[in-house]
């Protein structure tokens, strides 16, 4: 927006209700400060005064009048049009209309637009997302999970099938493993029989040795302990058969005896059993478990311990079996209950309390049937030694088990316990024997052991040489003898000389090959399934196809349901409630064209009925602004430029010609080249027909692009050059030719040519044609590569590269092997405009012999400037004028609304009435009034017709009226 430098006042408000008054009125307008008059029409009245002056202000018009509606039509059901009409010359140009409404008549247009929203609201917007709103996506996202699993499935058994098809043939591997087997159980056989032959061999030999050192020994060795053995013994029998001789022993002594040969005896086991390993073990397993100094402590226990533990655990695991399997049922028969409880069904035969008192009967059952689960190892003795009495043994404070029991007894024998025993049982038994069994009194034994030496000889039998001739040993014989039975187990069993042949008539990999092919075929047909046509199955067509033709409907609806719609560009549209006609101030600033010096303007309108009704306005009176505008003060003084025109011209192209690879002819039937001969022709043809310069000469520079060796490249480009020039020498030839000559001949009587003038001379352009070549354009790719701003990649390094290195093939070879995607889009972007021929056309002015020409012209830019001034295009005018700083530049500004500068430029201008004029009117709008008024009085010196010009602007006739300016001239 442009930021003005003029003071803008705030406008007035423009509603005045008045009470209306039969004939003419005066009124005065605040504004502007005058007179308004107010003509009656038939129904509607306009305001103004018939003929009035107008100012242009930054390139707009300000157009104002009052109109007048009478209370006859200020009805509820009615709305009054009120279009003004602009006329500049014979143009006319509508403003914005006004309209007045009724209260029912403005409901009845915001009922009919609440209908037409509702209609609206059922149209789908365009911005709403397409896929979530026309298509059924869930199932669309179903349908490619499905797609998708489906997809793994193939592409599983695809890989399934590819796993199968290289590995090696099942049968053939069964046939080499049987083979194999074969082999091994074969040699397995073969050395387990040497092995046992040679196992024989050895026992054969063990035997001989043995037998021979039976033969040979004739000494035997007599074990020691065996001998105290036996000589304890032999002292036991010979103590107990000289108490049985001696007749004057009582049957107490004889007890007493019986009872110290036990207790020898006794002492004698329990040195053997309770020997020191045992009673380590039994003093480390007391420490452990902290029973004391008891010698007899249980060895056996934990044995029991284990067991008795290992059937609890089994115990609770059978019950929580049971229970578990109660809980699921029970919660089976709850879910039975609430889905017939919910039915409606009957619940009565549902018992849920008894399944668990069920399953327990089951677990009591199971666990009283097997021992595993409640035989418990006994922890006491039940048997107690002969010697310790039943009412000892009952009054034991705790029952020990068997082997406990044993050890401590054994262990805390007591002497006095034995002589006590003996005695009491030795009362009348003089045939050795109590009325019942006790372990006590068992005989001691009454034979004599032989106390042999320690060495003792002895003679070998026969039996000993029989052995010995027996076990002679012959290894080869037995080893022939497994040979044979090897060679018997392998013909008899298949299992060991059976051979398979390795070969399948029928593969599986080749089945396993079409397999796979079909999952592949399917996998391919998956890939190549195109979303957005995937999708389409989906589209909800209904609903797209009715919003749609919601869309199509849409402005013959609004047509159809808004009967009077509102009018969005109107200057007024407004609800009547005033009780009496009603006044308003109309105004609307138009721009300013070249017509805008005298502007008419009327008014028609009509009257809608809520019916639909309409009645006609009669056209009112005519207006006139006669505008005034700083295009008075025009200069039209024309104005010249000093130009320099130059002898030399020239006219460049650039073509593109394609060549197949290792090809040097054009072929013109390829397209591009067709099109790139045809440019060439064009481009002659408008040169050698043009009337003020003539061709000089023609330049043909052909280049080739970097690629490829550097030498081989220039030898193609001059080919190709050559094959271009060819081409263009037939062409021009022809053109040459079919332009006509002019010229003017001079024949003597004889028909001699005496002078020949040629005119407008056509150069033989076949004969000027030459051809330069470059073998590779790096200077243009150079160029490209600076200009090009898509360029992809590392420029800097590319262009570094080109600079340094001076070999192209080694240039070349750089950038394509460290710079590979910069080369790329070099090779696809940059190469083909490097590979382009230009032409040069050397041009020169027909008939000009100096090189330099200097001329006087008029300046066509300020003309068109000053044109575009005077028809009020002031911007375009600005642009124009800007560089000249003079009066039209002034005024062009001054029309834009820049003051200051406007003001700046006339302060550097000669002090011209016009001049200080408009210095004036530039002051007033900056609010300056003294130096205004100052300025005004002095162009009105310089000028008379000035004082007259004044009341034209609104700026200076505000100041004279205010200041009473030129009064006594007036009144003269």
């Amino acid at each position: 927006m442009v930021k003005h430098d003029s003071v803008i006042s705030t406008p007035s408000s423009n509603f005045v209700f008045v009470t209306s008054r039969p004939g003419v009125s005066m009124e005065w307008d605040s504004i502007h400060k005058e007179n308004l008059t107010t003509m009656a029409l038939d129904e509607i009245v306009i305001s103004a005064s018939t003929t009035r002056n107008t100012a242009e202000r930054n390139g707009l018009i300000d157009v104002e009048f009052v109109v007048t509606v009478p209370r006859a039509l200020q009805q509820d059901n009615w709305m009054v049009n009120v279009r003004p009409v602009l006329m500049r010359g014979d143009t006319p140009d509508s403003l914005k209309e006004l309209r007045f409404t009724g209260q029912r008549f403005r409901e009845l247009q915001e009922r009919d637009y609440r209908r037409y929203d509702r209609f609206l609201e059922k149209i789908i917007p365009d911005s709403v997302n397409f896929y979530r709103t026309y298509v059924d996506y869930r199932s669309f996202e179903r349908y490619l999970e499905r797609l998708k699993w489906y997809k793994r499935g193939l592409e599983k058994r695809w890989a399934i099938q590819d796993a199968r098809k290289r590995r090696p043939d099942p049968l053939l591997l069964r046939f080499e493993m049987f083979n194999r087997q074969s082999a091994e159980r074969d040699s397995l056989l073969k050395d387990r029989l040497l092995e046992n032959s040679y196992r024989m061999i050895t026992r054969q030999w063990w035997q001989y040795d043995r037998a021979l050192a039976r033969v040979n020994d004739t000494l035997q060795y007599q074990n020691k302990y065996l001998l105290e053995r036996f000589r304890f013994f032999n002292d036991k029998w010979a103590n107990y058969a000289r108490s049985l001789e001696d007749d004057s022993l009582t049957c107490a002594e004889n007890a007493k005896a019986r009872a110290e040969a036990l207790i020898a005896r006794k002492s004698y086991f329990y040195d053997r059993a309770l020997s020191a390993a045992a009673w380590q073990a039994e003093r480390r397993f007391n420490r452990i478990h902290e029973i004391g100094a008891e010698p007899g402590a249980r060895i056996y226990s934990p044995r029991f311990d284990y067991f008795n533990e290992k059937m609890e655990r089994l115990d609770a695991g059978l019950y929580r079996y049971y229970r578990i399997r109660g809980a699921r049922a029970e919660k089976k028969e709850n879910l039975k209950f609430l889905r017939a409880f919910l039915a409606g069904n009957d619940t009565t035969h549902l018992n849920r309390e008894q399944l668990t008192e069920k399953y327990i009967r089951r677990y009591e059952k199971v666990r009283n049937f097997l021992p595993m689960f409640h035989f418990r190892r006994p922890d006491l003795d039940t048997l107690p030694p002969s010697w310790v009495t039943e009412t000892q043994y009952q009054e034991r404070p705790v029952r020990p088990d068997t082997v406990r029991t044993r050890k401590v007894l054994l262990s805390q024998f007591s002497k006095e316990e034995i002589y006590a025993y003996y005695e009491s049982h030795g009362q009348g038994m003089p045939d050795r024997g109590p009325a019942g069994f006790f372990r006590g009194l068992s005989p001691l034994l009454t034979y004599h052991r032989i106390l042999p030496d320690s060495m003792q000889r002895r003679t070998p039998g026969p039996k000993a040489f029989r052995n010995l001739e027996r076990s002679r040993v012959d290894s080869a014989a037995t080893v022939d003898r497994y040979m044979r039975r090897y060679e018997t187990l392998r013909s008899a069993y298949p299992q060991y000389r059976l051979k398979r042949e390795l070969y399948n008539i029928n593969p599986p990999a080749l089945r396993h090959a079409a397999k796979q092919a079909g999952y592949g075929e399917r996998i391919a047909r998956i890939n190549s399934l195109d979303s957005t046509a995937l999708v389409k199955m989906f589209y909800k067509t209904q609903k797209i196809a009715r919003n749609e033709a919601r869309k199509a409907m849409k402005d013959e609806k609004y047509r159809d349901i808004v009967r009077f719609p509102f009018n969005p560009e109107a200057k007024l549209d407004t609800v009547i409630y005033a009780a009496d006609q009603v006044r308003f101030l109309y105004s609307q600033k138009v721009p300013a064209d070249e017509n805008s010096a005298r502007m008419k303007v009327y008014v028609v309108g009509n009257v809608l009925n809520s019916n639909g009704s309409e009645y006609p306005l009669p056209k009112s009176d005519t207006l006139t602004f006669l505008v005034s505008s700083m295009t008075k003060f025009v200069d039209k003084t024309p104005r010249f430029v000093r130009k320099i025109v130059t002898r030399d011209a020239e006219a460049n192209t650039s073509v593109n010609f394609y060549f197949p690879k290792n090809r040097f002819s054009l072929d013109e039937s390829i397209d591009v080249n067709r099109k790139g001969v045809k440019q060439v022709r064009d481009l002659t043809l408008a040169l050698m027909t043009d009337p003020v310069y003539i061709i000089d000469s023609l330049t043909l520079f052909a280049t080739s692009s970097p690629e490829g060796n550097w030498r081989i490249n220039g030898e193609i480009a001059r080919k190709r050059a050559e094959s271009i020039r060819n081409i263009l020498v037939r062409d021009f030839t022809q053109l040459y030719d079919s332009l006509s000559v002019g010229a003017a001949m001079e024949i003597d009587d004889a028909g001699n040519i005496r002078k020949r003038e040629v005119k407008d001379e056509i150069p033989n352009l076949p004969q000027l044609i030459k051809v330069r070549t470059i073998p590779e354009g790096w200077d243009k790719l150079r160029r490209l590569i600076m200009e090009d701003e898509h360029f992809v990649g590392n420029r800097g390094a590319v262009l570094r590269i080109i600079d340094k290195e001076t070999d192209p093939d080694r240039r070349e070879w750089l950038i394509k092997s460290q710079y590979k995607a910069e080369y790329a889009y070099m090779l696809d972007k940059l190469y083909p405009s490097v590979r382009a021929v230009d032409f040069r056309f050397t041009l020169s002015r027909r008939g000009m012999q100096q090189d330099t020409v200097y001329t006087t012209e008029p300046d066509t830019a300020y003309a068109r400037g000053v044109e575009c001034l005077e028809k009020r295009k002031y911007a375009q005018a600005l642009e124009i004028l800007r560089p000249y700083e003079d009066m039209n530049t002034a005024i062009a500004y001054m029309s834009q609304g820049y003051d200051k500068a406007a003001l700046r430029i006339f302060g550097n201008l000669p002090q011209t009435a016009d001049v200080k004029y408009m210095q004036a009117i530039l002051q007033a709008r900056l609010g300056d009034e003294e130096q205004a008024v100052r300025l005004l009085l002095s162009a009105v010196d310089m000028d008379e017709k000035m004082k007259f010009r004044a009341n034209l602007d609104p700026e200076l006739s505000a100041l004279v009226k205010k200041y009473d300016l030129f009064k006594e001239e007036d009144d003269w």
